[in-house]
């Protein structure tokens, strides 16, 4: 009997050892993959700010180009005595300066554009044989030299196809970032999106650093996440327009409106009232243009287009 016993405390041991030992390995096994883990979600977080780094250099690139051409553009129509689109186009810088000196930078031309007298028109649309040139950056060595056909079919490419983006809220951002769709969700389709588009005052083909939602008038514009009111006044392209600024360097701009209900200065919450949608500026409708812009620079704000309120 006693032999019995011993038997089986031995056993009951070895078995409570193996368990242990077990158990152990187990744990080590499970720190070490929690820590595998951790050190590949950092390497992916490294290259998303890399890639995302890169991509933003690129698009201050492209808003330094347009800044560029529509000075050449503002000097076109001084030079050609069309005071009329002159002021547009002079509003219009007049809006990129005043939006890039909040957030302390100051536009200047860094490559002179010549621009030539092509205008497209309705009826030039619809027929793309017509080559005449646009946009010509001067330079010494080379002149490139872009026809209203190969405009219309780059504008087509530009609205069909949809290019991966870093300018996407991260789970951590929570309410700093702008993820709120700022209109109610029955009145925030986009009409127009962001990208090259005709202009409908100046009939050329103009980058629109925006989206603009067919809101309708006296629609609720809501701030898109938790910020701080830096600019709210008035332009006579965008009427009255509100900028927020929020965490990182991002901001939201609302133009078009017809009241604005803050002021410059003043701390808003995602969700809240910031104004109503207007047709104020230079506008063919009520709606809402709306921007997302990271260290001043425009960004696509689709992609942060992620709930409704």
């Amino acid at each position: 009997m006693n032999t019995i016993k011993r038997i089986l405390y031995v056993t009951a041991a070895v078995l409570i050892s193996f368990c242990a030992n077990a158990q152990e390995e187990g744990k080590k096994k499970m720190e070490q993959d929690f820590e595998k883990f951790k050190q590949n979600r950092e390497i992916d977080f490294q290259n998303f700010k890399k890639q995302r780094k890169e991509e933003l250099k690129k698009m201050a690139q492209e808003y330094q180009d347009y800044y560029n051409s529509m000075m050449g553009l503002k000097k076109y129509y001084v030079e050609n005595k069309d005071t009329a689109k002159a002021n547009v186009v002079d509003d219009i810088i007049k809006f990129e300066e005043s939006v890039s000196y909040v957030f302390g930078k100051r536009l200047k031309v860094t490559e002179p554009v010549v621009v030539t007298p092509t205008e497209i028109k309705k009826e030039e649309v619809k027929q793309p044989d017509q080559e005449k040139p646009h946009f010509i950056k001067s330079n010494n060595n080379t002149e490139q030299v872009t026809t209203k056909e190969e405009e219309v079919k780059v504008q087509k490419v530009v609205e069909e196809t949809k290019m991966e983006t870093t300018f996407i809220p991260l789970p951590t951002d929570g309410n700093t970032i702008p993820i709120l769709t700022p209109l109610p969700k029955a009145k925030s389709k986009i009409t127009s999106p962001y990208g090259m588009r005709l202009h409908p005052t100046l009939k050329r083909n103009i980058k629109h650093n925006g989206v603009d939602f067919g809101s309708g008038r006296n629609t609720e514009v809501f701030a898109a996440a938790n910020g701080k009111v830096v600019l709210a006044e008035f332009n006579r392209s965008f009427g009255n327009y509100i900028i927020v600024e929020h965490k990182d360097g991002t901001s939201s701009l609302y133009a078009h409106l017809e009241t604005i209900n803050v002021s410059k200065g003043n701390t808003v919450k995602k969700g809240d009232l910031i104004g109503y949608t207007g047709s104020t500026g230079r506008s063919s409708g009520a709606h809402l243009h709306y921007e997302v812009r990271v260290s001043g620079i425009p960004v696509n704000p689709e992609g942060y287009l992620k709930e409704y309120k």
